[in-house]
Order: structure tokens, then sequence, then C-alpha cells
């Protein structure tokens, strides 16, 4: 079990990377969800129950809808300068969904059939103080 950075590290990332996008993209954003600790009982990474990971949603407000492909443009330029890879590419509606490869950290913009883009990004799976948390016996 390795140390990680805590909860309060991850939440302050996360919300650094949102704000960098959101100056990438000139957007206005709306909060749609704030998970400042969430449980990781089902990581993909097969560790150990009892970690965390903070997330963060938005609606991306104020866009025309003919610009919908500008927005995911805009975001691929940034994430590939800024040390992100594709996780996954969609097309109508768009999705992009990359991660950072030096933190694990991960970022995904999305549009629906109305119009809206949404903006995600989430933690990896960490320690509420960057330590392992001791196991019951």
């Amino acid at each position: 079990m390795k140390n990680t950075i805590t909860i309060q590290e991850a939440n302050q990332r996360v919300d650094a990377y949102i704000q960098q996008v959101k100056s990438a993209l000139s957007a206005t954003l709306k909060p749609k969800g704030r998970d400042t600790e969430q449980p990781c009982d089902d990581p993909s990474d097969n560790g150990p129950r009892g970690r965390l990971i903070a997330g963060r949603s938005y609606q991306l407000t104020d866009i025309k809808n003919n610009s919908v492909a500008s927005y995911f443009e805009k975001f691929k330029a940034w994430s590939q300068q800024n040390n992100f890879h594709i996780l996954a590419e969609k097309h109508n509606p768009e999705y992009l969904w990359t991660e950072r490869r030096d933190d694990g950290f991960r970022l995904a913009l999305q549009s629906n059939d109305l119009g809206e883009i949404y903006l995600d990004g989430s933690s990896p799976c960490v320690w509420r103080n960057g330590t392992p948390e001791p196991q019951p016996e």
C-alpha cells in the first residue's frame, strides 16, 4: 500500500485543472456536482479499499450551438499541451475523456443532443491523509 497525496490536495488539483480548462476554453462554468470525497470502493487499479476520489462536474454556459465542435478542438489541444492523453473520443454527441500522464487525474468534456456541454474532473484514488488507513483485523 503506497502513500498518496491527501484528499485535500486532490481537491485542490482537480480545481486547478478545471480552472485551466475554463481559461483555455474562455468558458463560463455552472456547477452541476461537487464530490469532495467520493468512495473509491471499486478501484480500477485493484488497490485497497478505503481510498477516496475528488470529483467535479460543470455545465458550460453561454455557448452557441454551432460552436460545440470548437470547444472540443480547444479542449483536445489544451489536453495534449498539458501532458494529458486521450482515453476515449466519440462524436455525435461529442465526448473526449483524458488522463494526465504523470498524476492520473482525469478530465472529460461531453455534449448532448441539446447542444449542452459538460466538463467533469476527477482524481485518482487517494488516502484521506495521504497514508494508508489501518485495516481492521
